[in-house]
């Protein structure tokens, strides 16, 4: 009589994009596999490094059954390498992690059990932002006063909570990281937009939200986010911008969720009359610089909307610039009297 052998499903699994992560990886994929939950598995996706990425984790991985790396050939941003994480996942319940962020031990065990009490579909925590180079100390995204205990996350808030201030552009709700229950991403077939390489966090977790997914949120910072200058997060493509502001009118004009919920309609109308600025800016300025003129002109004169919108982000970018072009000055100064003082 032949034996039958049964394997458990894994309760969680991590997933983590990664490209030239050789710095920090190794760190990230200690805190996922260190977790105190049982039942574990840690997928990671190399988006062609041309690094030690792959090699390091490939390394980790013999020593580790729980780990696996999958490698993509050609690099196609972290959504395609978190989709193609998703299609390998077999955990209840998928997290995500950047390769070069980290979890307190605790983290999942945390969340989950928040998850299933509020029967949840998504579950996040604080989180703990912590500048690269040490130069201010760690500090929670949400002060801790402002959310003293778990409590559900509507829709409108977080699109709300979404627009973040020029003097604290850190403080977005879309720094955090929720973890969700993945038979209700398949059901109702949700993915990253892989064409976007900025916002596509945002767009994720609204359509997540527009299908009916309950976002509860501890106040425990255990997401330890890295902030590094030149991160995705800074980079604002038109294109990428544009989709985003396609994404919203679809929901404004179309979605029924969005149509009986009056709070929800307006963040998103705000939420979008910040994108829009952005982007008429952006489209306008890379006309100028590619010496587009007929766009530029276009952008900037078919529409009142337009010119407006150029004018008031135009406002705004002004002191950015020259605090930015000051401080590259002020830059070169020293490193010129530093070579000076080299060389003499």
């Amino acid at each position: 009589m032949g034996l039958s052998v049964t394997f458990a499903l894994p309760r969680v699994s991590v997933l983590m994009p990664a490209y030239n992560a050789e710095r920090y990886i190794e760190q990230a994929i200690a805190s996922a596999l260190g977790q105190t939950i049982e039942g574990l598995e840690v997928i990671v996706v190399d988006d062609a490094s041309s690094d030690a990425t792959a090699a390091i984790v490939s390394r980790l991985a013999a020593r580790d059954r729980r780990l696996q790396l999958v490698r993509l050939p050609v690099n196609r941003g972290p959504s395609a390498a978190r989709n193609l994480a998703l299609s390998r996942a077999r955990g209840a319940w998928v997290a995500l992690l950047d390769a070069d962020n980290s979890f307190a031990s605790h983290r999942l065990a945390t969340l989950i059990a928040l998850g299933e009490e509020s029967q949840a579909e998504m579950v996040s925590d604080n989180v703990l932002l912590c500048a690269e180079d040490g130069s201010a100390p760690p500090e929670p995204l949400i002060p801790y006063a402002a959310w003293p205990e778990p409590r559900h996350l509507p829709a409108a808030e977080f699109i709300a909570r979404n627009i973040a201030g020029r003097r604290n552009p850190r403080r977005s709700y879309g720094f955090m990281s929720p973890i969700f229950r993945r038979a209700f991403l398949d059901h109702h077939q949700l993915r990253y937009d892989e064409r976007n390489r900025f916002g596509e966090d945002f767009m994720f977790y609204v359509s997540c939200l527009v299908r009916g997914a309950r976002w509860w949120v501890s106040p425990e910072a255990l997401y330890r986010y890295t902030i590094r200058s030149g991160s995705l997060t800074e980079v604002q493509s038109a294109a990428d911008l544009l989709r985003i502001r396609t994404f919203e009118s679809n929901l404004l004009d179309g979605d029924p969720i969005v149509r009986a919920d009056p709070a929800l309609a307006r963040a998103l109308r705000r939420h979008k009359s910040v994108i829009d600025r952005c982007y008429y800016y952006r489209a306008f300025t890379d006309a100028v610089k590619g010496g587009e003129l007929g766009q530029a002109r276009r952008l900037l004169f078919e529409s009142t909307t337009g010119f407006r919108h150029i004018v008031q982000e135009s406002v705004v970018q002004t002191p950015v610039i020259a605090a930015k072009a000051w401080r590259g000055g002020y830059r070169r100064k020293r490193s010129l009297r530093h070579v000076r003082e080299v060389y003499r």
